[in-house]
């Protein structure tokens, strides 16, 4: 597990990616909220925040006829082990799921990150980069039975979740959802579209925050409110199908 580390060296390291620049004097210390959701930005897009372009070309490990999108995607750390971590058949990709390295030392999750053997650039990647992605892989992933149902149903109260949104969502995402949306390929600009139809998605961008976006990281919450706040999103713009 990481310490408390100070957040200046942190801040060196790394070129976060944020649209107001960030200043902290180097004996400020920081703990595991803002490790964590950190490291969960760099799983989704880490290039985004290292502003670092990926490597030219399309990722060598997906079959000829895989339906990727663009190249970019395919250096994605979320586009081969998901957004539920769980890896599987991507485009005829066999992927691990990551969720068993659950509790697993970071620096042996960092040796598997750079072994040669894992189609990724890491020697292009900062080393606290790898050493904070691993940090997320070991302490950071959500259990989805926790929030959701197997059909992707939310499990918290609604009216719970209101509250919730009201106080740290609405300003920016407005009374109906349909304000700021960063998000991904097909996604329709409603927050209640993509709770729907993305569910882990949004779970993993509501914990960590989204990449390059001014989004708060809800981690700091407890996950039965967290279980609230998408019951709540999961409702709202109910037209939009």
């Amino acid at each position: 597990m990481i310490p408390r580390l100070p957040i200046g060296p942190i801040l060196a390291a790394l070129l976060i990616a944020a649209p107001v620049p960030v200043a902290a004097q180097d004996d400020t210390e920081v703990g595991p909220t803002f490790l964590l959701s950190l490291g969960g930005k760099l799983y989704d897009d880490l290039w985004r925040i290292l502003d670092l372009e990926p490597p030219a070309g399309r990722n060598p490990a997906f079959p000829a006829d895989a339906k990727v999108g663009s190249s970019r995607e395919t250096w994605r750390c979320v586009t081969c082990h998901g957004w539920s971590y769980s890896g599987g058949e991507v485009d005829g990709l066999s992927v691990p799921a990551l969720t068993g390295l659950a509790g697993t030392d970071p620096a042996v999750i960092t040796a598997k990150i750079l072994d040669k053997a894992h189609p990724f650039p890491a020697q292009d990647i900062p080393e606290l980069s790898l050493q904070l992605l691993a940090y997320f892989i070991s302490e950071g992933l959500y259990n989805r039975a926790t929030f959701l149902d197997e059909s992707g149903q939310a499990l918290g109260n609604p009216e719970f979740g209101q509250g919730i949104f009201e106080g740290a969502c609405i300003n920016c995402h407005q009374l109906d959802g349909r304000r700021y949306l960063k998000g991904e390929h097909g996604d329709r600009s409603s927050l209640g579209w993509v709770v729907r139809n993305r569910p882990e998605q949004a779970l993993h961008k509501i914990l960590n925050g989204v990449p390059g976006a001014e989004m708060l990281s809800l981690r700091f919450l407890p996950a039965e409110q967290i279980a609230d706040l998408i019951a709540y999103l999961q409702a709202l713009d109910p037209a939009e199908k």
